[in-house]
């Protein structure tokens, strides 16, 4: 049987009542509070008992204190005077017992009470909602946007995007709940006090908004890594896996570099610096060291399907190239190519599905190198079609340092000898590029050549490319 057990914290520092009868309850079922932290209670076996338990608030309290101030010493004599034991703290608020049925309440005006809650909620809970809403709307901007402006092909475009833009929405709308939440609670207390009464009870809510976003964020973030692993993007969840496991180390190993400095008695102010320089190194040389690894090693690439390579002229060639295209290079222009490398790769999302194919080949054995380079997008609906379509035939100018180089632009063009619904070429200003974007219903696709294709070519590109329902109809 054990004798400790965790429980995860999900009261909002304003809900004093809902952690005091949750004591109590606990109290009465034979777990005791020993140590209340920021994420997690921790609770100890005991005979159960009737307990009652009171919260005060300190707004002057810190974790960086090397131990009680003065006037905390003074207010734990009284409470003891009055029989009031203290358990635990946690952030600005201090949580006390007694087994004392008759023992005076420590809080008695509900006035002052309500203040000081207010200052302390100024300087740890409000400030920080607010920083994490602002950052969520900063890190999910681009999803943010796409959805005002209704741009499915923006929201649904990866799988990455995707999961990153709910959450970032989830969260934002959490806090905003939140801050909501206290200011209504505040409201309603004041007028409640002014009236007599006592502040009111802060409900459930928040607790269960709690709880639902972190259920939503674990959904999410399986479904995402599930996705990606379906996908045979091995390295991006390893990296992820890696990043997080580097995350969760950094923030144990900052807790515990306060808590050693505190043990120590260092003064608040070194305690603050000297976790913030911890903090940065640690960031600097396992998250920066990551980022690095990620770029300039093959750590956390996807493992090649294809197999063995062997290097001829400087590059590596496929022993036995995939076989998996629709379309290859030498199916194309019906040449003889001695040495060939393809690669494909799945980009898009479980919405909309967009895998992209390169083929690389010397005629014969050199020293001329060609290439085929082909995108499919598979649309479910016709509104996401026409999203994507919006977003890919939109002006693209090129700058540097606000200078504009060149504009990217697709200009129609007749789909009858590609066999498609709509054809597009790619232009740079005035001058055309061998890049062609082809349009069937519940398919796109952006096609790169070598060289311009000729009609028998532009006939075979839409047999091998276009969807199956097309072929049909057109047969």
């Amino acid at each position: 049987m054990k004798n400790v057990t965790y429980r995860w914290n999900t009261f909002q520092l304003y809900d004093y009542r809902g952690v005091e009868e949750h004591l109590s309850a606990m109290a009465a079922q034979g777990w005791r509070l020993e140590k209340a932290g920021v994420t997690f209670w921790k609770y100890r076996r005991a005979e159960p008992a009737s307990l009652r338990y009171a919260v005060t608030y300190n707004a002057g309290a810190s974790r960086f204190e090397p131990g009680p101030t003065e006037g905390e010493q003074s207010l734990e004599e009284l409470c003891a005077a009055a029989g009031w034991e203290k358990v635990s703290d946690c952030s600005k608020m201090q949580i006390y017992s007694t087994e004392d049925p008759a023992a005076v309440p420590l809080e008695t005006d509900e006035a002052l009470r309500l203040e000081n809650i207010h200052r302390c909620m100024r300087k740890s809970f409000l400030p920080g909602n607010i920083a994490v809403l602002l950052l969520m709307l900063f890190i999910g901007r681009d999803f943010f946007l796409a959805l005002v402006t209704w741009d499915l092909y923006g929201m649904l475009k990866n799988n990455a995007l995707l999961t990153a833009g709910v959450l970032c929405l989830a969260e934002a709308a959490l806090q905003l709940y939140l801050l909501a939440g206290y200011f209504l609670w505040r409201r309603r207390s004041r007028r409640s006090v002014e009236e007599g009464g006592t502040c009111l009870p802060a409900g459930r809510w928040s607790r269960w908004a709690n709880l639902g976003m972190w259920v939503l964020l674990v959904l999410l973030v399986a479904a995402f890594l599930l996705s990606e692993l379906d996908r045979g993007h091995r390295g991006a969840v390893l990296y992820f896996a890696v990043y997080m496991a580097f995350f969760t180390l950094i923030n144990i190993l900052m807790r515990g570099t306060t808590a050693l400095l505190r043990k120590k008695g260092a003064s608040k102010t070194s305690n603050i610096a000297w976790t913030l320089a911890v903090d940065v190194a640690l960031c600097f040389t396992l998250i920066g060291g990551l980022i690095w690894s990620r770029y300039e090693t093959d750590w956390f690439s996807d493992e090649r399907p294809s197999g063995e390579t062997y290097e001829y002229r400087d590059q590596n060639w496929d022993v036995s190239p995939r076989q998996d295209f629709p379309l290859t290079l030498a199916e194309l222009t019906r040449e003889e190519y001695g040495h060939v490398r393809r690669e494909a790769e799945d980009l898009g999302s479980v919405f909309i599905p967009q895998r992209a194919y390169r083929e690389t080949a010397l005629l014969g054995d050199g020293p001329k190198v060609c290439g085929l380079g082909y995108t499919l997008w598979d649309l479910s609906s016709p509104a996401l079609q026409e999203s994507l379509l919006e977003d890919l035939l939109e002006d693209d100018p090129i700058k540097f340092r606000s200078m504009l180089l060149t504009t990217l632009r697709y200009v129609p063009e007749d789909p009858v000898p590609w066999g498609a619904e709509a054809a597009y070429r790619r232009y740079y200003d005035e001058n055309p590029s061998d890049s062609w974007l082809l349009v069937w219903p519940g398919r796109a696709a952006s096609v790169s050549p070598d060289a311009e294709p000729s009609d028998a070519q532009k006939a075979l590109i839409s047999t091998r490319l276009a969807p199956e329902d097309w072929k049909e109809e057109t047969t």
